[in-house]
This record gives structure tokens, sequence and C-alpha cells, in this order.
């Protein structure tokens, strides 16, 4: 029988660790491995709130979208026609998915042909021109768009305006005509009466007094275009035509007995022709070298000048 080697147990140590080594090492990456793909447990917090953002959330209720949106609710309420009384889930159909560079916002927002089809027509489709915030749809603000938008109804307007320019010819049509379509103002809210007297507009229309309409007179949208009727009285004129008044008075002409709209007839700085009531009360001979009355009857007002 063989001495025991005291140095033997050792050596077999030495001999079976370097084989045992890759054994080990293939046990913990097996382990670690199904650590990874196993499923989550109810202790994963990460994967819980992931799993949260993978569902599709409720439709909120008003009140909910209130509390992140309090400037809206706040406008619907004051001022939202019947918009006011609809449920926000009734316009808004998609919640929480407008993503930057993934999502058109136009895709998302509500389209006014849902309930609206088309109330002006063909020629005005595009609605957010005019009612810029659709929480408030009934203010709408000033701007070329809605001006161009009233003209497509009010050709005849738009060409009054443009051609017989004023003031006027400058605002917006919402300048005057606010608050609501078919508004109309009273004049008074910008201009004074004539001479800060409401007797003058009474003296143009007496057998209308007394006259509290400025348009019996001015169209608002050829202002200057003034109209004045027949019965228009001289010191009417006067108040702004004092010589040619003063002239006429003492011209004892048969032209002191007319009215002045006998001569400057419907509009304001209307002028007939002499020969209208006149004809040709010279003879040929007398009159070859003139041209026109006024050569020789220089002032109208007092004809004997």
């Amino acid at each position: 029988m063989r001495p025991l080697d005291p140095a033997a147990p050792g050596r077999r140590h030495r001999v079976l660790l370097p084989l045992l080594l890759p054994v080990l090492a293939c046990l913990v990456l097996f382990s670690v491995l199904a650590g990874c793909t196993a499923p989550s447990g109810g202790d994963n917090r990460e994967e819980r709130g992931a799993a949260i953002y993978r569902k599709i959330p409720a439709p909120p209720s008003r009140q909910q979208c209130e509390q992140c949106h309090p400037v809206i609710a706040n406008l619907l309420r004051t001022n939202g026609g019947k918009h006011g009384q609809l449920d926000c889930r009734q316009c808004h159909l998609r919640f929480h998915t407008y993503e930057p560079g993934k999502t058109r916002r136009k895709d998302i927002l509500p389209k006014c042909t849902r309930c609206h089809d088309h109330p002006h027509g063909p020629k005005l489709t595009h609605c957010t021109s005019c009612h810029q915030q659709a929480h408030t749809p009934l203010d709408i603000p000033a701007s070329r768009a809605l001006a161009n938008g009233c003209y497509v109804c009010h050709p005849k307007i738009d060409k009054e305006i443009k051609t017989f320019t004023t003031q006027h010819t400058r605002l917006y049509c919402t300048a005057c005509h606010h608050t609501r379509h078919g508004y109309k103002p009273q004049c008074t809210q910008c201009h004074q009466p004539h001479r800060g007297t409401p007797p003058m507009a009474t003296a143009i229309r007496p057998d209308r007094a007394p006259l509290d309409k400025c348009t019996n007179c001015h169209n608002p949208h050829k202002a200057l275009k003034v109209h004045f009727p027949p019965t228009t009285p001289n010191t009417t004129c006067a108040l702004c035509h004092r010589n040619a008044y003063t002239m006429l008075r003492a011209s004892g002409t048969k032209h002191a007995a007319f009215h002045c709209v006998k001569c400057h007839p419907g509009q304001h700085k209307t002028i007939k022709r002499c020969r209208q009531c006149h004809g040709i009360p010279h003879p040929p001979r007398l009159i070859k070298n003139f041209r026109t009355c006024g050569s020789c009857h220089g002032v109208a007002h007092s004809i004997v000048r």
C-alpha cells in the first residue's frame, strides 16, 4: 500500500477548479438571463408605470377639462353662446393626442362643419377667419377678412363705399355694425349734429320734424353725396353758405324767390345749366363771342352783376 501523499488533495483541487469555473459561469449567466426575461412581478414600479400609458384613457368629463383649461372654461361661461351649453367631448373627439412632429394640430381640432353646414354660403367657408375664438363664437374681432365677408352678400354697399370715398371707407364694417349682424348705430355715437345743434337737421326736413335721422339726407356708405329734398328752406343752406344767401336776397331778381335746391337739385354741389330753365334768351348775334352765360353773368346769385 502506497503511503498517503499529504500534497495530493491540493493537486486535485488545482486540477478540478479550471474545469468547474466555466460551468459556474454558465449557471450565473443563465440565472441573469432568466431574470430579465421573466414576467414582471408586482413590485416592478417602472413596468407598472409604462403599462398605464399603453392604455387608452377614458374621455374626461367637462369638470376634468376645466381643471387644466380654466381660461377656456370662463370664456364659455361668460360669452360662449350655444357653445357654452355643450360638453367638451361633443366637439373635441380626440384627447391628449397632440405630439409635436408626429401629429398635425389641424387634424385633431374640431371641424365646424360637423354641426354647421356653411351658414354663410359657399364663398365663406373658412370659419376661423372671422370666428377666431371658437369658445366665444359671437365675439368677432374687426378684421379685413370680416369686411370682405360682408361684401359677399352686400356687393352694392361695397361698390358705394369704395366709389364715394369718405372717412367711412377706411373703417371696417364692424366699426359701425358691431354687437350683432344687422345692427345699425346712431350716427351721433361718432358725429355731432350740424353746428352742434339738432335744429339743423330739423330745418332740412320740416315736414318730418323733429328729424332725428341723419340718413334722411346722408347715405352712410356715401355720406358726402347728400340728398336735399325740394322743400329744403334756404335758411338751412345759409347755415353754411351765408354769403350766397345774403347776395341772393339782396339781388331783387326772380331767383331770390326760389329754393336753393331749385338750381342745386338732389345732391350737394349739383348745379343746373342755365339753359335748362332759360333756354337761349339772347339772339345769336349777341352771344356768338361768349361761350357761357357766366361770361357776362359772373355771379349766379346776383345775375345783374
